[in-house]
């Protein structure tokens, strides 16, 4: 099954909600993490006008710029404190409390454990991250889907295709309802739960 109309619908009825998003807030740690949500998304757009175009390259390279902005949209929200603010916007440095180095292992903990969440993210990093790391930074896996032993050409099966556009739902699906609950003007009108059935119905199936 082709995925891609399905992922473009889901796209599109994102944009038509937080179009109309308002964020009214003094506090930086919103205004930071409501700023790379909203990045998120448009990552996640870039993946569909990617698919969409035939360049499966660039579409799987952003998988982990997508994952990665979450993540630390997610940090900013609720993990980083006045210092650790400071130095990502005024200085672009990601620090630890102790002013050490931060890796993204340690923020995905972070994130879990202020959110409150389950292993959930450590998980998909232990599992993906040397994988979109390869893709990214054009390894070995970029390497071999796009040579065929014999002639340079795209080498993506359907499978790999549907999975980096499942991936790619998922991160735009929880970067939209993290929108949803920073939002001060929704009214309860934007329900994160109705647009989740209608993604379940055709993603995360198997």
């Amino acid at each position: 099954m082709n995925l891609l109309p399905k992922y473009i619908e889901t796209l599109d009825i994102i944009e038509g909600h937080i179009v109309r998003m308002k964020i009214e807030t003094n506090e930086v740690s919103v205004k930071s993490a409501a700023t790379l949500f909203a990045v998120a998304i448009d990552h996640a757009q870039g993946v569909k006008f990617c698919l969409s175009n035939s360049a499966y390259p660039s579409a799987f390279a952003l998988l982990r710029v997508l994952f990665e902005t979450y993540i630390r949209a997610m940090w900013l929200e609720k993990c980083a404190n006045s210092e650790q603010l400071e130095k990502y916007i005024n200085e672009d440095k990601l620090v630890s409390k102790a002013n050490g180095n931060l890796n993204f292992g340690d923020m995905v903990l972070e994130v879990e454990a202020a959110h409150e969440l389950p292993v959930y993210f450590s998980e998909i990093k232990n599992h993906t991250w040397s994988g979109l790391n390869s893709i990214t930074h054009s390894g070995a896996i970029q390497l071999q889907r796009n040579f065929s032993g014999s002639s340079i050409q795209h080498c993506y099966e359907k499978d790999h295709i549907n999975e980096a556009i499942e991936f790619s739902t998922m991160i735009a699906c929880m970067s939209f309802a993290a929108l949803c609950e920073l939002a001060t003007n929704t009214n309860g009108e934007v329900d994160p739960e109705k647009l989740m059935e209608f993604v379940q119905s055709w993603a995360f199936n198997k």
